[in-house]
């Protein structure tokens, strides 16, 4: 069972997020508002997590690892590849454009193209698309030997807070970089490596 220790960690990780961006001054353009919405919609969708894993709603919390993850990706790519177009289809729910197309459209920018975002893509959205959408990892997990009932290891929760907590720290980073606060995101960078146990140097 997930301790409490590494939850109370994790959700001292929301609280420092929220407070490295609190009161940051955004540009009033569509492009600011649409983007930081997205990494808004990304940060409550982490501290959702958490919420679900307290009450132990593990298929839930399962659930909401894509949505958290496309939002995430969707903000970046109205911010940065977005055309002036683009962002008035997106707001009348018009604009067609394949996840994986956001992904390729985001790393052709600096700053982007070192693969992470489709590197995530494409070794966990098969998953990611299951457990979002009710398939056979997310059914399986609910069938034990004598009942139906939640079956998600240790393991598999520890991953998706780990997961949850870096897309966190992403989302902190963008928008500081939309307030023009390009001090943040290196600090907040430092600080990932550091949970991760990853050496800086």
């Amino acid at each position: 069972m997930i301790n409490e220790a590494a939850l109370d960690t994790a959700e001292s990780l929301v609280k420092r997020l929220a407070l490295k961006i609190e009161g940051l001054d955004l540009s009033a353009t569509d492009r600011s508002r649409l983007a930081a919405a997205c990494f808004h919609q990304a940060l409550e969708h982490h501290e959702a997590i958490l919420v679900l894993v307290r009450r132990k709603l593990f298929g839930s919390v399962m659930a909401l690892v894509r949505p958290m993850f496309e939002i995430y990706i969707r903000g970046i790519w109205l911010n940065v590849s977005a055309s002036d177009a683009d962002l008035l289809k997106f707001q009348k729910g018009k604009l067609e454009r394949e996840f994986a197309a956001l992904i390729t459209d985001i790393e052709s920018h600096e700053g982007y193209n070192v693969g992470v975002l489709s590197h995530v893509k494409k070794s966990s959205w098969r998953g990611m698309n299951d457990y979002t959408h009710g398939g056979a990892q997310q059914v399986i997990r609910r069938i034990t030997p004598d009942s139906i009932a939640s079956a998600y290891s240790d393991d598999q929760i520890r991953e998706v807070l780990e997961f949850a907590g870096a897309v966190g720290y992403w989302a902190t980073s963008e928008v500081a970089l939309l307030a023009k606060r390009e001090d943040i995101a290196p600090a907040l960078l430092e600080e990932l490596k550091a949970d991760r146990g990853i050496d800086s140097k």
